[in-house]
């Protein structure tokens, strides 16, 4: 018996010294590839109302591990991006939303939300704050919304950012297990046993590099898991409905030439509007009806029901900001087409009708994302639609928050 606690007690030994020394290492060599993780979840903080937040009084320099971006990242007193404090004086404009709105992608003073800072809506300067954080769905912008208007003066205008994803998800994500977040909020929202090991395991990764390391693994396998399962039931279906198609392609058409790497044009003329990639993807020619759509989900309505009732509350004006972010929204819109990508915006455009909120759109400002000028590592250029997202990440440039920026200066130049 004593021979057997020896062992185990030599092998619980062993793994804490292993751990400990797994932990070291990668504190002091900081890995690339896991680098960017361990900033970006040292920025935040856990929130027993809704979740996530993000950490008071922090300043980090992140660097996205495949060099799409960098940028400092800073947040005040109050778990807010940014440098500056809530000034108790002056009227405020609140941007409420997703990492889209938080800024990844830039530095603390080239968000849109910082750009706007300083407006002047009808005869008052107002101090713009920035209270988006990722992940975020419409859930969390209540909650968030509800928890800053404590601790702030004067909130005069609200601008909440509907994502693309807070309730609505490609089907081919979907089939990968990808849900929009306000299905993942209705799922979670009255589950304290999911509350609480959220919780354990937001701070146990939180504090050790090797738990969150493991934990980004076995995230990354589920998905990697949920692709081939896929791929393989949509191969075994054209084998059997499509079995000329099938054969077709495996075996009868020649090899791919591989891709040869040229240097990148200057982009001293383009083309406006730029074509449509027909090879990417399609559009149609008009847009549905908003009748025709599904209704909002069930929580999303009632999260937006929180918003306007706090805007009542508070004697503030809430203003839903759609922004094009899907790239084939934008390509269908500027040639006269339509993409179903877009039918998020139409389903909640809807909802506010009902309440006469009026709603801002982006989407008439996008003729200015082809041809206009801008200075890349020291050389002028002239814009095209995708030099306003990051690559494979999808937020914005700092050419693209600046469009945002100045777009909606433009319509809250509207206001009385």
């Amino acid at each position: 018996m004593k021979s057997f606690l020896k062992s185990v007690l030599l092998v619980f030994t062993s793994a804490v010294f292993v751990f400990i020394g797994v932990e070291l290492l990668l504190r002091i060599s900081k890995p690339k590839g896991l680098q960017y993780y361990r900033d970006v979840k040292l920025l935040h903080a856990y929130h027993p109302e809704y979740g996530v937040t993000l950490q008071k009084k922090e300043a980090r320099f992140i660097k996205h591990y495949a060099s799409l971006w960098q940028g400092q990242f800073t947040t005040n007193s109050l778990g807010i991006r940014g440098t500056k404090e809530a000034d108790p004086n002056s009227p405020k404009l609140l941007c409420l939303g997703d990492s889209m709105v938080m800024g990844f992608g830039v530095s603390d003073h080239e968000t849109f939300c910082s750009l706007l800072d300083g407006i002047k809506i009808g005869d008052k300067v107002h101090q713009s704050l920035n209270l988006g954080v990722d992940a975020y769905g419409s859930l969390g912008y209540a909650k968030r919304l509800e928890d800053i208007l404590q601790q702030i003066d004067k909130p005069k205008e609200v601008l909440v950012f509907i994502s693309p994803n807070d309730f609505a998800m490609p089907e081919v994500l979907r089939k990968q297990g990808i849900l929009p977040d306000d299905e993942l909020d209705a799922l979670h929202e009255n589950d304290p046993t999911w509350k609480r090991n959220f919780k354990l395991q937001f701070e146990a990764t939180r504090v050790s590099y090797v738990l969150q390391a493991l934990k980004l693994s076995y995230e990354q396998s589920i998905l990697l898991s949920q692709q081939t399962k896929l791929a393989f039931f949509e191969e075994l279906n054209q084998i059997f409905f499509q079995p000329d198609r099938y054969l077709w392609e495996s075996f009868f058409l020649g090899q791919v030439s591989p891709k040869v790497c040229r240097k990148k044009e200057n982009q001293t003329t383009v083309v406006c509007p730029e074509p449509i990639p027909v090879h990417e993807f399609t559009c149609i020619d008009k847009a549905p009806n908003e009748k025709d759509l599904p209704p909002l989900p069930d929580l999303t309505k009632k999260s937006y029901d929180r918003l306007y009732q706090l805007s009542l509350e508070k004697g503030f004006r809430l203003h839903p900001v759609f922004i094009p972010v899907q790239v084939e929204e934008i390509y269908c819109h500027l040639n006269g087409k339509y993409h179903p990508l877009g039918n998020y915006s139409l389903q909640a455009k809807a909802y506010w009708k009902t309440k006469s909120v009026h709603s801002i759109d982006l989407t008439d400002y996008t003729p200015e994302m082809c041809g206009t000028k801008f200075e890349e590592q020291s050389e002028i250029k002239l814009s095209k639609i995708r030099d306003f997202f990051i690559p494979g990440d999808g937020h914005l440039t700092k050419l693209g928050n600046e469009w945002v920026a100045k777009s909606l200066k433009t319509e809250l130049g509207k206001l009385k």
